[in-house]
């Protein structure tokens, strides 16, 4: 049955894995301005304002909810759509180790940016400035989700063949990803277990666009105890339509630099603003 809806899909998935990450990365650069660049307006400028009885309540509160529910809605599509990437860029690599380090790397990189550019406020009243060290960039998710899927692999070799490893492959599997996730949640870093479990579930799942779909939205609703969004829901649909295909623009490394450079342009923009 779902091998027949998976063939049937076919006729329609139109999104290659270059589309999908220009769709991630314009979703995550309005999400970011949101919270980077309007937000800072919000509380500099428009607050006060309001406070001051230069706006009324029905502007400020009407700027507020399109800020929370519509821009930072959006937002929500970016992350599972790079979880897919991911999975699908650990089964196509031809060196692993490289995949994992370019990804450490960029952690690293970007790690200032994101600082300044979400927690600025919180790193200077702590004196720790331009460093938070509570909170880590979405890089940092991303290669624990990569090194999720590495320990599994081997993981699964350990236990063998034959019935009864079956069950053992299972529960190595199901061990490594509540380790891991774990490990996400106390190294603090963007998304935390959530980016575990999309990761391991959507390579593991990965020979139909049907289950994964399906088991995001699963996931999503485990994973925080909501009922998804329409934005949920859209980044659902998106992962539907992915053909399997790279596509033929070459942007290989375009979603590693725009990571750090778009939060610092915006924050720069913020600090202009002002």
């Amino acid at each position: 049955m779902i091998k027949r809806v998976d063939k049937r899909l076919q006729a329609v998935q139109c999104l290659t894995g270059n589309k999908i990450k220009i769709i991630a990365c314009i979703t995550m650069l309005i999400d970011h301005f949101s919270k980077i660049f309007l937000e800072s307006i919000m509380n500099d400028k428009l607050f006060p304002l309001y406070l001051a009885g230069g706006m009324s309540t029905e502007q400020f509160y009407g700027i507020d909810a399109f800020q929370k529910n519509i821009l930072n809605g959006i937002g929500t599509i970016a992350f599972p759509l790079f979880c897919l990437l991911l999975s699908e860029g650990f089964f196509y690599t031809k060196n692993r180790k490289r995949y994992i380090g370019g990804m450490l790397a960029f952690a690293l990189i970007s790690e200032v940016p994101f600082d300044i550019g979400f927690f600025s406020r919180y790193s200077i009243a702590e004196g720790t400035f331009p460093f938070y060290l509570q909170y880590q960039n979405v890089f940092f998710t991303l290669f624990l989700g990569l090194l999720t899927l590495i320990i599994e692999k081997v993981a699964l070799k350990i236990s063998g063949d034959g019935r009864k490893s079956k069950v053992t492959k299972i529960l190595c599997q199901l061990g490594v990803v509540i380790i891991m996730a774990i490990i996400a949640e106390l190294v603090k870093c963007d998304y935390g277990s959530q980016g575990i479990v999309y990761v391991s579930m959507l390579y593991f799942l990965r020979k139909s666009r049907l289950l994964q779909s399906a088991g995001f939205l699963i996931m999503y609703m485990v994973t925080t105890g909501n009922q998804p969004t329409i934005f949920i829901v859209v980044a659902a649909l998106i992962i539907l339509l992915y053909n399997g295909k790279r596509g033929n623009l070459s942007i290989k490394y375009f979603f590693y630099w725009f990571y750090p450079v778009h939060i610092s342009l915006l924050y720069g923009a913020s600090l202009l603003f002002k």
